[in-house]
């Protein structure tokens, strides 16, 4: 049995119970506290964030150090921008670094077009195609950037870059045909003919690029009927400078067909194209109609002017073959204005124009005016040498005159070194030359190279009958230079070879005959000589090289 607790023992024990939290208390006492904690924490985090927002928006300093930053990136953009070349090819090369500060990517696509530009401005293009590739890529297809598309593809075959600028022509003409724009769209390939037309492409690449065109053009119908002539008469006009005329008549029949030039001035270049080439065929009437056509269809545009010369030039050549002289230098004076600010200063035309109205002067007698022309032709320095053979033997047909001769002997002998190393398959023109330059030998009174050149001539020249024929001047001219300087044996070949020549009872045929019975007889004297040299060879050695004919 247990002793019983006094009453001071027992207040002890229940006041430690009353003490003692039960479980539920406590914890919501923690949750509590922790409630109390984070909104301690949010308080301090809106306070300092409304402060930090009001100072940032109230005062200059983050606006300053924003405008700083922002500052400094364009200036150093702008200052790449109008940099030496060096630097900005590097600005492209590194544009990824250095154009990370913008993040709009419109604005960065236009500051890398801006960069290209700079390029392009300065005839660097070539250099940034890769940037201009990417532009074009992820830009939208909006007419803004058809036309940067034109701008490049304009500057790229100013710069000679001609694959790069249809490239980018192509781009253009694609870009209009998804927008439905069908003028736009043929004007791009307008220029892409004429781009591809240049005389510096191969001309096989030429056809096959013009061929290719015209096949995407047919297929757009109506609309393009016009380009589709101009392309058939661009790829006839290559077709007639490289010898084919069959194929460049067909062109220029087919772009002609049906088409009023009134309605369509651009085909007039066209029909001056097709009045050359049938002018080349001998078909005089017809080239004339259509060069006058084209030549009162012609304006003023710049790219006329090479037609219009030229079609004045060939109206000149059919005025010249009619014996209308002083049509033919009008003709050729309107050329030369036609032509004058608007051809190039190094175009071949120039030299073609002098030489030919140099021609028209000489046959008028008027041979100052002629040499005047002949002169300026061979000033003409940038052309292929070739194209110096006729006005070089112009220039000399004008100084076989006493006082002159031994310019004409200069200029003829370059006249025959070039048409030995091009044009060794005409005969005839150098034979012509070799009678010219034998006559300048014979004014010098150096016969002996007369008799050289005049027996060149002999050979080349076509075996013409009459007596006013070149061959027969040279054959004549000849048997005096042989007997003149006692090569006795030639002579007597050479008179014999004219007695053929001439009718038979005439003045010269006696004359002819008693030259060659003259040289006989000196040909026998020599071939007794020779035998009695044969017995005495030491007489030999005085004997007289030059004996005077009689």
């Amino acid at each position: 049995m247990q002793p019983e607790q006094s009453q001071p023992e027992r207040e002890e024990e229940l006041n430690e119970e009353d003490l003692e939290f039960k479980p539920i208390v406590k914890y919501a006492a923690i949750g509590l506290a922790l409630v109390a904690l984070l909104g301690v924490e949010y308080a301090t985090y809106r306070l300092g964030f409304s402060q930090g927002y009001n100072e940032g928006v109230t005062s200059e300093v983050v606006s300053e150090a924003v405008n700083n930053a922002a500052v400094e990136n364009l200036t150093h953009f702008m200052q790449a921008a109008t940099a030496d070349d060096a630097t900005l090819l590097a600005a492209v090369r590194n544009r990824a670094t250095g154009l990370a500060w913008i993040k709009n990517e419109q604005v960065r696509r236009e500051a890398e077009w801006s960069l290209a530009l700079a390029l392009i401005n300065r005839r660097k293009g070539a250099e940034v195609e890769e940037l201009l590739n990417s532009l074009f890529q992820t830009a939208p297809a909006n007419e803004i950037w058809i036309h940067r598309a034109v701008i490049v593809a304009r500057a790229m075959a100013d710069e000679g870059s001609a694959q790069l600028a249809l490239r980018h022509y192509r781009y253009a003409a694609a870009a209009y045909a998804k927008l439905g724009k069908t003028r736009e769209q043929l004007n791009m390939y307008s220029e892409i003919a004429g781009l591809i037309a240049t005389p510096t492409q191969n001309p096989q690449e030429q056809l096959d690029k013009l061929q290719e065109l015209l096949a995407d053009v047919t297929a757009m119908g109506e609309p393009a009927k016009q380009l589709q002539a101009d392309l058939l008469a661009h790829i006839g006009r290559i077709h007639r400078a490289h010898g084919r005329h069959e194929e460049a008549l067909r062109c220029f029949e087919q772009a002609l067909s049906g088409a009023d030039l009134s309605k369509a001035p651009a085909l007039a270049a066209a029909a001056v194209s097709m009045g050359s080439a049938l002018l080349e065929k001998g078909d005089t009437e017809r080239a004339a109609q259509l060069l006058r056509d084209g030549v009162s269809r012609l304006g003023e545009h710049p790219g006329d002017a090479a037609y219009l010369a030229a079609a004045l030039r060939d109206l000149a050549r059919i005025e010249a073959g009619q014996g209308n002289a002083e049509s033919a230098l009008a003709l050729l004076y309107r050329a030369e204005g036609a032509a004058m600010g608007r051809l190039p200063e190094n175009s071949a035309y120039w030299l073609c124009l002098y030489d030919q109205r140099g021609w028209i002067h000489y046959t008028k007698g008027s041979l100052d005016a002629a040499f005047s022309d002949f002169s300026r032709a061979l000033a003409q320095s940038s052309v292929p040498e070739e194209l110096r053979a006729q006005p070089l033997e112009g220039a000399g047909s004008c100084c076989l005159t006493p006082e002159r001769a031994g310019e004409a002997v200069k200029y003829l002998l370059e006249c025959v070194a070039l048409r030995e190393r091009h044009f060794a398959g005409d005969k005839a023109a150098q034979g012509r030359v070799f009678l010219k330059l034998a006559r300048g030998y014979d004014i010098q009174g150096n016969s002996r190279e007369a008799a050289k050149y005049y027996g060149l001539a002999v050979a080349n020249l076509p075996q013409q009958s009459g007596e006013n024929s070149d061959f027969f001047h040279a054959s004549l001219a000849r048997a005096y230079a042989c007997s003149q300087i006692a090569d006795w044996n030639a002579a007597i070949q050479a008179w014999d070879a004219m007695r053929p020549l001439v009718e038979k009872g005439s003045a010269l045929a006696r004359e002819i005959e008693e030259q060659f019975a003259l040289c006989l007889r000196h040909g026998a004297t020599l071939a007794d000589d020779a035998d009695v040299d044969d017995d005495e060879p030491a007489a030999a050695a005085d004997a007289p090289t030059d004996v005077p004919v009689q």
